[in-house]
């Protein structure tokens, strides 16, 4: 017998040995990383994947009351129309994410990003958006009734027509923000920064102002326009 070839033999026997063991033994989520379809699934029939790339997926239409989406990629992804009442996203990224016409109730998205996302005429009542980034995101004709967004990122965002009534901005930069017939009734700007964010026709009616004194009428000593 050729000692060379048994040892080689033997070597490449002990490699496989040890890559299967190695395999196995890895978390069951492991291989789902990247594989949003897979990880669609899995979201579809437990309303759960924390984490999970669902970057692209089509979730339009789509009941999801309640889920579970914490930290989940969903660069790019399609929820409109969907419903998403009291779901957890936090620290989820949707960049560029469709939600437009989306039943947001109660949802979760603290410290999620939502950078040039589409939330036209989307329902945010009482949303948790604690350090939430809006930034370039479309808001127009959105519901955010007593949304908690204190120290959120919405600058440049396009709130034309958004309903603000009783939210919480404090500490938030809307810087370039345009919030043009927007009703932004007993809002909190307590802190926020307003340079060049617009307020043209806006209703400011009991705000409470970036230096925490009532809205008189004015915006302009604070950098907005009105």
């Amino acid at each position: 017998m050729n000692i060379k070839l048994w040892f080689r033999g033997l070597s490449a026997f002990v490699l496989t040995i040890v890559l299967s063991v190695t395999l196995f033994s890895l978390p069951a989520n492991a291989f789902v990383a990247s594989r949003p379809s897979v990880n669609l699934t899995r979201l579809m029939n437990t309303n759960e994947c924390n984490s999970c790339d669902l970057s692209g997926v089509d979730l339009s239409n789509k009941d999801l009351y309640g889920s579970a989406l914490i930290g989940a990629n969903l660069t790019g992804a399609n929820l409109s129309n969907s419903l998403l009442n009291e779901a957890k996203l936090d620290k989820a990224t949707l960049i560029g994410a469709n939600l437009s016409a989306a039943i947001l109730l109660g949802i979760r998205l603290n410290n999620a990003n939502l950078t040039n996302a589409n939330l036209t005429n989307a329902k945010l009542s009482n949303a948790e958006m604690a350090g939430v980034n809006l930034s370039g995101a479309n808001l127009t004709g959105a519901n955010l009734e007593f949304a908690i967004a204190s120290g959120a990122n919405l600058s440049n965002a396009i709130a034309k027509e958004a309903n603000f009534t009783n939210a919480f901005l404090s500490t938030s930069k809307l810087d370039g923000a345009d919030f043009s017939d927007a009703v932004l009734r007993n809002v909190r700007l307590s802190k926020a920064t307003l340079t060049q964010t617009k307020f043209i026709d806006a209703d400011l009616f009991r705000a409470r102002m970036p230096d925490d004194t009532v809205y008189n009428g004015k915006v302009n000593q604070f950098g907005a326009i009105q």
